[in-house]
């Protein structure tokens, strides 16, 4: 009867920059995120149900600048943290595709002087967290919570060098352990393959490809007493709750962290990427059958790192970031995509699950908060 419902009050908007195609607005998913919205406090959103190719429902909300009063749009960049990860698995698959790469690779093939403990890393235990990596103290101690200490930038040949004078927090291949380490070395690699930095890599290899115009980083550099960044078209601000009134919430990616988080993503943008998977043009079928497949440690993860669970029966894989900043989930079997992206620093990655129950009876959203205390203002 739901399902009869959500099809029965279904209706459609025209959404220009995807030309003559209409962009489904479902009113029971729009009443529900509203309402979630004014609960939870959230300044602006944009969300999509997508199913094998066709966008089931697609809307923004909100605010997106509260300093120029801008709502948010489709064409809205929001910063989606962890959520790059998804984007750099999909380089990966892209170039394993066109034989530039292998999981099997060992990373000694393109590293120089690895330590002996790196010796049998390869390429799938990066993408799925098993590589042991540290999490540099610099890059890792702050989520955001407090203020950091002792932060300094470093270039990425820097820190891998750091790195591997660092030892191993476990044996590669034992465990999955969420350490952002290892893609730190993953990034390294692939700009090695690739000849440029990582957020240009993605630009060619993904972004202009899938028409992707409203997507990248900002390159930000901080140093006392300036901050310089390259301009994002636009880009959302991010927001925090601080003595009864929003504030400005400015986190900082280093170059060197890009491939594991950073990017900026618009609604746009990720619908262009779910039908491209959909569509199994831009990744072939077989590759695309290699996200699902979990390790041998049979963790979190998949081998290509996407989260994975297994939910009341349905293989839900996906990442979020921020932690709610950006939230992706998919369900291959039922081809089902589902995009939250958010402004709000202060809340979990919720929505997507319980927005995938509208179009999967059985599924049963993970319990957990909704809002994430950073008390950075007093």
């Amino acid at each position: 009867m739901k399902k009869k419902l959500i099809l029965f009050f279904t209706c459609l908007l025209s959404l220009d920059s995807f030309g003559q195609d209409l962009i489904a607005v479902n009113p029971i998913i729009d009443h529900y995120v509203k309402q979630e919205m004014q609960t939870v406090g959230i300044p602006g959103l944009a969300v999509a149900v997508i199913k094998n190719g066709k966008v089931l429902h697609g809307n923004t909300y909100g605010i997106a600048n509260i300093e120029h009063n801008l709502p948010v749009s489709f064409q809205t960049a929001f910063q989606i943290a962890s959520v790059s990860k998804l984007f750099t698995s999909t380089l990966v698959m892209k170039w394993i595709q066109e034989h530039k790469i292998s999981l099997e690779d060992e990373i000694a093939k393109y590293l120089n002087d690895v330590p002996e403990s790196w010796k049998n890393i390869k390429i799938k235990h990066l993408l799925a967290h098993e590589g042991g990596m540290i999490w540099p103290a610099t890059l890792g101690g702050y989520t955001g919570t407090g203020n950091a200490k002792n932060f300094t930038v470093e270039p990425l040949e820097k820190l891998i060098a750091s790195i591997k004078d660092s030892a191993l927090v476990f044996v590669p291949g034992t465990k999955q352990t969420y350490q952002n380490g290892d893609y730190f070395v993953l990034q390294y690699i692939l700009e090695h393959i690739g000849g440029k930095p990582i957020e240009q890599l993605l630009k060619s290899e993904i972004f202009s490809p899938l028409a992707m115009q409203n997507s990248g980083y900002d390159v930000e550099v901080r140093s006392f007493p300036y901050q310089l960044m390259q301009p994002i078209a636009h880009k959302s601000q991010n927001f925090t709750m601080g003595n009864g009134q929003l504030a400005i919430f400015k986190g900082f990616y280093s170059p060197a962290s890009y491939a594991a988080g950073g990017m900026f993503l618009s609604l746009n943008d990720a619908i262009k990427w779910t039908m491209a998977l959909d569509e199994e043009k831009f990744i072939t079928p077989k590759l695309l059958a290699q996200i699902t497949p979990r390790t041998a440690v049979n963790g979190g993860f998949t081998q290509m790192g996407w989260t994975i669970q297994n939910n009341e029966g349905y293989e839900m894989i996906g990442h979020s970031g921020g932690p709610g900043l950006g939230d992706i989930i998919r369900f291959p079997k039922e081809k089902l995509t589902v995009i939250v992206l958010s402004n709000y620093a202060d809340m979990y990655p919720y929505l997507s699950q319980n927005i995938a129950k509208f179009y999967l009876e059985n599924l049963k959203p993970q319990a957990m908060p909704k809002l994430f205390k950073r008390n950075l203002i007093k």
